[in-house]
């Protein structure tokens, strides 16, 4: 009699739990949900897999969703067998901030291949339902390649493909689907805004070299140290706060300026032309060093700390 009461209590419990559980999962209003139109064999397939490593067996799940159905014929795409743990077919994902649209978005591919859409709101009303940027595979307006676009909005009333453009060959266009060299802009400028920075060139004895404007509009070319470290070498001006170089550009001087610390580094300061002549060189030992520029052209000039190791970078502009 006892034990009967205790079962009874244990059920009991059991039930109260479960009812407890089943309105907590109802009343979570960012629970995953999953409602089809139509039967699950239609628009989803779950499909386990089993698979041995190092001898060991494992058995794991894929899962793949399509969401078409050709209204003429009322047949539904087939989904197919996944082959990655999420296998999406014919559809979009969404990543955004908030939603403000009355009703769900409309079904809308964007990509006939599927697309990751991105976005701040979704707004139905603003036409924000397909979002603002995508991020693709499209082979049907190019030869192949991942393509960054903009879905048709609010904000555009068609769309833009190849705002970037990633070639299966690894070719980039900006404004092409059909980049030609490494990097293609079809349409608009290159800018470069830092005086000390241009286009770096390779020329046929191995040496690197750095072009840059002149005031006169004219691409002047300094020779670097060495192409391994360039990128390196030519940042350590910006990089290294403690060691300034101004004016830059300058008329008549300019003046190094480092720490204690760093002025310990160095033994040497030199200056080379654009053919990598040195034109000028003296001792480094003083926190302000300054430079007249006299004696030098108007151009662009290759300022260089060194001493053991240690080595500074920068480009100076003489302007007369």
């Amino acid at each position: 009699m006892k034990f009967e009461k205790k079962y009874g209590k244990v059920v009991l419990l059991v039930l109260v739990l479960g009812l407890l559980i089943k309105n907590y999962t109802l009343a979570q209003p960012y629970g995953f949900q999953l409602v089809p139109s139509g039967t699950t064999t239609d628009f989803m397939k779950f499909v386990p897999k089993g698979f041995t490593y190092n001898g060991t067996n494992y058995v794991t799940g894929y899962l793949t969703l399509s969401a078409y159905q050709n209204i003429t014929t009322q047949q539904y795409a087939d989904p197919g067998i996944p082959v990655q743990k999420l296998q999406l077919q014919g559809g979009n994902i969404l990543l955004s901030r908030t939603q403000s649209a009355p009703n769900g978005p409309d079904l809308n591919p964007t990509s006939r291949n599927g697309a990751i859409l991105f976005s701040d709101n979704i707004n139905e009303a603003y036409g924000f339902i397909h979002g603002k940027w995508g991020i693709e595979y499209d082979d049907q307006f190019s030869a192949g390649g991942l393509n960054f676009f903009k879905p048709v909005s609010s904000l555009t009333s068609t769309r833009i493909n190849f705002n970037l453009f990633l070639k299966d060959n690894g070719n980039i266009g900006i404004g092409t689907g059909e980049p030609l060299a490494k990097l293609q802009v079809a349409d608009g400028d290159i800018f470069i805004q830092d005086i000390n920075k241009g286009i770096i060139m390779k020329s046929p004895d191995g040496s690197c070299w750095r072009g840059t404007m002149n005031n006169n509009g004219l691409l002047e070319f300094v020779k670097l140290d060495d192409c391994e470290t360039l990128t390196t070498k030519s940042n350590e001006g910006i990089e290294n706060n403690t060691i300034k170089v101004f004016p830059n550009p300058s008329k008549d001087y300019f003046e190094v300026k480092c720490s204690p610390a760093d002025c310990q580094k160095y033994k040497t300061i030199s200056i080379y032309g654009t053919t990598g002549n040195l034109v000028f060189s003296q001792p480094f030992n003083s926190e302000t060093t300054r430079i007249s520029t006299g004696n030098l052209k108007s151009g662009s000039y290759v300022l260089k700390l060194h001493g053991g190791q240690e080595s500074f970078t920068d480009i100076v502009v003489v302007t007369h």
